[in-house]
């Protein structure tokens, strides 16, 4: 139990530190709105948004790296796979909004639809998230439940 909470503990200041990066990358222009590189459209089932270089190798090549430093120490087990993406799922959260709070060129108000287009947001009423603050949270609280 103590290595497990290590190692969230681990992943999620990972996804700190990548929260401050990314936004000190993309200042204001969110998704990588401003970066060099290629960008092509990528759909998924309903989901649409453009796959770029930037996050091509931090999203896709990087972060699965940093991920896999608890197999190499402590060797594979489902247990910890499991555990790893129940730390993925909370900390691309976590670094999510926090990109928000840290990025010196986006303010926080701006947090909302209107400036936000790369979220697919859900409503609750007058109140909006966007859906992996949603959707991610649970989907880690059923693997913890149901599969750790």
């Amino acid at each position: 139990m103590a290595a497990d909470i290590i190692i969230l503990l681990y992943i999620i200041c990972i996804f700190i530190a990548i929260a401050f990066w990314e936004a000190y990358i993309e200042g204001s222009g969110g998704w990588a709105a401003n970066q060099v590189g290629w960008r092509i459209p990528f759909k998924v089932g309903f989901l649409s948004r453009p796959l770029d270089a930037y996050h091509f190798w931090s999203w896709l090549i990087m972060i699965p790296m940093f991920l896999m430093l608890p197999f190499v120490m402590f060797g594979w087990s489902s247990h910890l796979f499991w555990l790893v993406v129940i730390g993925f799922l909370l900390g691309t959260v976590i670094e999510d909004y926090l990109w928000f709070v840290v990025n010196p060129a986006f303010p926080l108000k701006n947090f909302r639809p209107a400036f936000v287009w790369w979220h697919y947001w859900i409503g609750f009423g007058r109140f909006k998230l966007p859906e992996i603050y949603v959707i991610y949270p649970i989907l880690a609280l059923g693997i913890y439940i149901f599969l750790l």
